[in-house]
């Protein structure tokens, strides 16, 4: 096929703020996407289109049923398959000359810190609190700037963070915790809003890549889907924030030691009595059972119910993401050994296939 990136981008070029040289400028950067879900898919896309030359795709997860309605780069024939792997074909198809580099990881606050290194910005597309606050702390210790968003239902917020602090992400939510807010499992999300907050993270990047001294990265936007509304906060920096502390350690610890992944598991098995209890809803477990899993709802944990479990076998409580697991924790305070499984149900299933295969 005879490639025309002249013809390709020929519209684009068109437009003053951006021309040919800032088309040069965005094929000679590169962009690290976290999370290829409702908000990763449309902003890898948009990203590639507009003409980044050097895109890196981060997720360790498959493709499901579930994801299709916001998901907007994967279809019924990929349900099963990896996303990063799909989003780089479908990416391919768009833009054949794009360089994709693809990494199948969990991230979290004691992932490997090369996986920045060589990025001119970050895109963080994640939906737990943890893999938030883990991405600014990274981005804070080397000096990469970054766009977080996040939808709730029908309600969007974006930003982009320059990598220097004041502020950071720390200083717009200094102290969250998973139980502060709902998963799109729990709450729902309106798929077409995500879609939006996505593309304006493919806008805050195109912008800063253009002009990275002119860029205001101080302000924190707000959609809402009804009515139709957008407006724009200023993020004041956090005088008690590790960002405005030089000597401060600015990777603090995201992850605790009450979570646990599928090594820290099994060594668990060998040396003791160990219940892997599943504290999903009735419905999830029935459609995505866990084999050898003890089923107790957080519902009923928090109705002040507990299960028949002797106190001294040590619980390792899982859900689908990892999330209501570190909340259900918090009602096993009588067992001296209770963890959470880091990353749900499926980094479980995943690391047994891995480790167990056959």
């Amino acid at each position: 096929m005879n490639i025309d990136k002249t013809k390709f981008f020929q519209r684009q070029s068109l437009v003053p703020e951006i021309g040919e040289l800032g088309q040069t400028k965005w094929a000679k950067s590169s962009v690290l996407i976290i999370g290829l879900g409702g908000l990763g898919c449309p902003s890898s896309l948009q990203l590639a289109l507009s003409g980044i030359g050097r895109i890196g795709l981060l997720d360790f997860d498959v493709v499901d049923v579930s994801n299709l309605h916001r998901q907007t780069l994967f279809t019924w024939k990929h349900i099963g398959r990896k996303k990063n792997e799909v989003a780089a074909e479908v990416i391919k198809e768009h833009v054949p000359w794009v360089q994709i580099e693809i990494y199948s990881d969990f991230l979290h606050s004691e992932s490997n810190p090369s996986i920045f290194q060589s990025w001119d910005l970050v895109l963080d597309c994640t939906d737990t609190i943890a893999s938030k606050y883990a991405i600014n702390d990274f981005c804070l210790k080397l000096g990469i700037p970054f766009v977080t968003a996040s939808v709730f239902r029908t309600s969007a917020q974006f930003a982009l963070f320059s990598g220097k602090g004041k502020p950071c992400y720390r200083c717009l939510f200094p102290d969250l915790s998973e139980g502060d807010t709902l998963s799109c499992n729990e709450g729902g999300v309106l798929g077409l809003q995500v879609s939006i907050a996505g593309n304006y993270q493919a806008s805050l990047a195109l912008q800063y890549l253009l002009n990275p001294q002119q860029f205001e990265s101080s302000s924190v936007y707000f959609i809402e889907w009804n009515p139709i509304s957008f407006f724009e906060s200023k993020v004041e920096p956090d005088s008690n924030c590790v960002c405005n502390h030089p000597n401060s350690n600015i990777m603090t610890p995201v992850i605790k030691k009450m979570e646990i992944d599928y090594e820290g598991f099994i060594s668990l098995k060998k040396n003791g009595s160990v219940v892997l209890l599943d504290v999903r809803e009735k419905e999830e477990v029935k459609q995505f059972p866990i084999k050898d899993g003890f089923h107790f709802p957080l519902s009923e944990l928090k109705k002040g119910n507990l299960p028949d479990i002797d106190g001294n076998q040590t619980i390792v409580c899982i859900c689908e993401s990892g999330i209501r697991s570190k909340h259900a924790i918090s009602y096993f305070s009588h067992h001296s050994h209770c963890y959470s499984f880091l990353g749900g149900r499926k980094l479980y299933i995943q690391a047994k296939q891995k480790m167990e295969p056959n």
